[in-house]
């Protein structure tokens, strides 16, 4: 008896406790639901519009990009030793010949001299079997002529192999960083500094394909720089990418003179084209503009309801882009305050 009143108390509880909890989520329920956003279908958004009208507009724009050094290269070590000299610092200028490293050539100079002693030996053989009157077979001359060129083979090897562990700048430039110390044991192979030169700079940019055809190889254009703002730095096109990247971008490379040395390998820079006017475009203003690049679109103002469209845009400049499709003249288009704007949402528009 007192085990079934035992076990009537615990049911009760746990009840009253599971009712509790039951109580308490609906409440929380209740709370958050009163705190999520509503919109309201009769509040009107206040925007900025503006009615599509065509008009001329200059799509003149300007590219940014950055410099990069025309002739640059990593010299690396053509032989195996240990370095004797070094000749050059970072951030020293060495002119095109000029000597970056010394290698080790006792061993290889020992292996020289030899070489030659053995060459030397071999033409006077050989001299001496051609002088003689008889005696001499064909066979004993064939062998020494071929002595003669194997040994001075040799002599040209070990030649080279000197040559090679003087290790020299291929062009002129500025030693942007050395990674060797006198006494290292080098590698062949092996990164022993980096040669730049930016007596020539380039400078890439990504151009949109509705610019692309301003273009052409061999094109002289201004470039400017927010370092020297009060400079124009003449360029000539030197490329004109074929493939777009994934933005429908295409790559354009133009050759920079900069003999005087202001300009640096990393600095931004941007190129503007002649400026073209076109009549009887219909735009809109780059604020007005919503969706991805691929997928523009914009708001229409419809009877006083905002409803959004997708628009083909073409060419532009930093304030406005041309609609080809997807508008027309006397549409208005909403140009400010979208941030609160939705498709179907009722707008008012201020003065």
């Amino acid at each position: 008896m007192k085990v079934n009143i035992r076990y009537a108390i615990t049911s009760v509880i746990i009840l009253g406790l599971i009712g509790l909890v039951v109580v308490k989520l609906l409440g929380n329920k209740q709370e958050v639901e009163e705190k999520v956003y509503k919109k309201d279908p009769d509040r009107r958004v206040t925007i900025q519009a503006d009615t599509v009208q065509p008009a001329p507009m200059n799509q003149s724009t300007s590219f940014l990009g950055a410099f990069a050094p025309v002739r640059e290269v990593t010299i690396s070590s053509e032989s195996t030793g240990k370095v004797v000299s070094v000749k050059v610092e970072e951030g020293s200028y060495v002119s095109a010949g000029a000597i970056i490293a010394q290698l080790d050539t006792d061993l290889l100079r020992a292996q020289l001299s030899s070489a030659k002693a053995n060459y030397d030996n071999a033409v006077t053989t050989l001299k001496r079997y051609e002088a003689a009157a008889s005696g001499v077979t064909k066979l004993t001359m064939d062998n020494a002529a071929t002595q003669v060129l194997t040994y001075k083979s040799q002599v040209e090897q070990y030649e080279k192999q000197i040559r090679m562990c003087t290790i020299k700048a291929p062009f002129s430039g500025v030693i942007t960083s050395r990674s060797f110390e006198l006494g290292a044991v080098v590698a062949t192979g092996a990164q022993m500094a980096e040669l730049t030169n930016i007596d020539q700079l380039k400078l890439e940019v990504n151009v949109p394909e509705g610019n692309i055809s301003s273009f052409k190889d061999g094109q002289s254009i201004s470039v400017f720089t927010d370092v020297y703002a009060d400079k124009t730095f003449n360029g000539t096109v030197d490329m004109v990418g074929t493939k777009a990247d994934a933005s429908h971008n295409f790559v354009l490379k133009v050759l920079v003179n900069n003999s005087a040395k202001l300009l640096k390998s990393g600095m931004y820079g941007r190129i503007q084209p002649k400026e073209a006017l076109q009549h009887d475009v219909i735009s809109v203003p780059r604020s007005a503009l919503i969706g991805s690049s691929k997928v523009p679109k914009v708001f229409v103002i419809e009877n006083g309801i905002a409803r959004v469209r997708e628009i083909e845009s073409g060419a532009g400049n930093e304030y406005a882009v041309e609609v080809k499709n997807g508008l027309k003249q006397g549409e208005v288009v909403a140009t400010g305050g979208l941030v609160n704007l939705y498709d179907g949402a009722k707008v008012s528009i201020s003065k």
